[in-house]
């Protein structure tokens, strides 16, 4: 999967679901709320983002046009874009769970190592209404 070129076109309030088009041939594009949030889009933002085509299985799909692409990885910029092995060796400066942060690694790069099988991720929450905390690992070994 390569890195395309997208122009945020719609961002639906308040459940901040958007929608993009793709620079490169103009085909729609959804960007589900987690990733739309995490990302702070706005309505004219250009982003890069991993697509797949999307299987929309909701009860409304049929009455819709469909929106042949699907973006759950986003970055704002080249700057944040890693190899997953190259994300695999910052982590592995570390001898324990590190945040984001402590690492000098992007988020949208810690999640595609994630995705990837080179990361481990570690969410926690600390009791039930707190905000939860997101740790990364090389290995499970450091867990």
């Amino acid at each position: 999967m390569e890195w395309i070129t997208v122009i945020i076109t719609n961002v639906v309030q308040p459940t901040k679901t958007a929608f993009g088009v793709r620079e490169d041939n103009g085909e729609s594009v959804f960007i589900p709320p987690a990733v739309s949030k995490t990302m702070g889009l706005e309505v004219s933002d250009i982003v890069l983002a991993k697509l797949v085509p999307n299987r929309d299985m909701s009860e409304n799909a049929g009455k819709r046009t469909p929106v042949p692409w699907f973006a759950p990885l986003m970055a704002r910029s080249g700057d944040e874009i890693m190899e997953p092995e190259e994300v695999h060796a910052a982590l592995d400066a570390f001898e324990y769970p590190v945040s984001a942060e402590e690492a000098d690694v992007p988020l949208v790069a810690l999640e595609q190592a994630y995705q990837a099988g080179k990361a481990v991720k570690i969410v926690i929450l600390p009791r039930p209404q707190a905000e939860r905390v997101i740790m990364w690992a090389a290995d499970m070994d450091r867990v």
